[in-house]
């Protein structure tokens, strides 16, 4: 094989200067311009590059003096040596990039177990994702389990909606209407402080009591009730027959009567609690509903002397006490906030609500045939204010004579309605029969011969 005429060029046998020893150089020391020696190799440049690339993390680390790699070398110039070997051992005081591990000096001013700080940190980071994690599919779950409750929810509220849509309309007013009799029941016995609470006597710091107000009746006067609860528990009673199930009077009357006694109960809870403006509020409310009621039964006569009896001869007793009721609650009102309304005296105030419940009950006296029940009832709660004004405290002569004369205007004016009413019956029943009989004829002979 010959040989090349040119094999390339000659590398000298010696340098062409003397070889120098570098010295350590800080990174801040060496120039950003430094340009790399002419006898620089490949291999010394690739070292140089390397702990640039590794010492970034520390480089971003401030309060640091030294480097964490082995080497430090300006750019594009040769590998000038550190504090560190070339085969990466630390020096003290100085931190390992690639292992974390620090020297003596960083140990001994980080305290006992500041090697372990990476591997203390791994394991809280690993337990607080391990604990997201959880919190996340515990969250999944309710949300789940709240989506399924959502639907039940909605998938009963529509059956029942449907079902009670089957329901018939008479058979449930005939249940509210007999559970609202029950609860009145109920709400009366603690009225009278059977479940341990005060009376209605002595509830309000005894504002109810007879010697309170002017308008008080006496505590006799309080047996009507029983009257009224036997007379609703026969109402009860009356609806569940099978005539008055679709009869429309009842369709008509029987949620009136239901709220009625509702408001009832709610009267007695309110009384009892002492709260005097929510009392007379809810009386109103009662008086209302039981107008509504009379009004209701004046557009839809009974039609027999039992129903009268039965559903309009409770009802009227209800009424009329009601009108009482809502004056003597009006008067305990007015006495405990010290009212002194035009400066009339409390006599005045009486007798003038005296005659506001003589007009009241005589307008609703002359509806129908005369509401003989609410004049009954209205007179006896104004005559036992009378007696209570003769005979208890205070006594209040002027209010007793007035209360005397409106029991007297009161009835007149039921039987005088009551009389006009049924004597234009028997005229009508008189004009039919009338009607029906045949006509005599006043020229036959057989009449000619009766008259002698």
């Amino acid at each position: 094989m010959s040989t090349p005429k040119n094999p390339g060029p000659r590398l000298p046998d010696r340098p062409v200067r003397p070889p120098t020893i570098a010295r350590e150089v800080p990174a801040t020391e060496v120039p950003a311009t430094a340009v790399p020696s002419d006898t620089g190799s490949i291999l010394e440049r690739l070292k140089a590059a390397k702990p640039r690339a590794t010492s970034t993390a520390d480089d971003a680390e401030p309060g640091r003096g030294h480097t964490t790699s082995g080497t430090s070398a300006a750019p594009g110039g040769p590998a000038q040596p550190s504090g560190n070997t070339a085969s990466g051992t630390p020096t003290p005081g100085t931190r390992d990039a690639r292992s974390g591990i620090e020297g003596p000096d960083a140990g001994t001013a980080a305290g006992p177990g500041a090697g372990t700080t990476a591997d203390g940190s791994g394991r809280g980071g690993r337990a607080d994702s391990d604990a997201a994690h959880q919190v996340r599919q515990a969250a999944g779950r309710a949300r789940a389990a709240a989506g399924a409750s959502g639907r039940a929810l909605t998938r009963g509220s529509s059956a029942m909606a449907r079902s009670m849509g089957s329901w018939d309309p008479d058979l449930v007013r005939q249940a509210v209407v007999t559970a609202c009799a029950v609860a009145c029941i109920l709400g009366s016995a603690a009225g009278v402080g059977a479940f341990g609470g005060p009376s209605i006597r002595d509830a309000a710091g005894g504002l109810f009591a007879p010697d309170a107000t002017l308008l008080a009746p006496a505590s006799s006067a309080f047996s009507i009730w029983s009257v009224i609860y036997v007379g609703l528990v026969a109402y009860t009673a009356f609806q569940w027959l099978p005539s008055q199930r679709t009869s429309e009077r009842q369709r008509r009357l029987g949620w009136i009567v239901a709220a009625s006694m509702l408001l009832n109960l709610a009267w007695i809870l309110s009384a009892q609690s002492g709260r005097l403006a929510l009392s007379l509020v809810v009386i109103m409310l009662l008086l209302f509903a039981l107008l509504a009621a009379v009004r209701t039964m004046n557009n839809h006569p009974d039609e027999s002397r039992l129903e009268g009896a039965l559903v309009d001869t409770p009802l009227g007793l209800y009424l009329g006490w009601v009108l009482v009721a809502a004056a003597a609650n009006s008067a305990a009102l007015l006495t405990a906030r010290g009212a002194e309304l035009f400066g009339w005296d409390g006599a005045t105030w009486a007798i003038v609500g005296i005659v506001v419940v003589l007009m009241s009950a005589a307008v609703v006296c002359s509806t129908d045939r005369g509401r003989l029940s609410v004049a009954a009832a209205t007179s006896w709660g104004l005559l036992w204010i009378a007696v209570e004004r003769l005979l208890g405290e205070p006594v209040a002569v002027d209010v007793a004579l007035v209360a005397a004369f409106a029991i007297f205007l009161l009835l007149i004016t039921a039987g005088s309605r009551r009389h006009r009413v049924d004597h234009a019956h028997r005229r009508w029943l008189r004009a039919q029969e009338d009607a029906l009989r045949e006509p005599v004829d006043l020229l036959d002979d057989d009449y000619q011969d009766s008259r002698y």
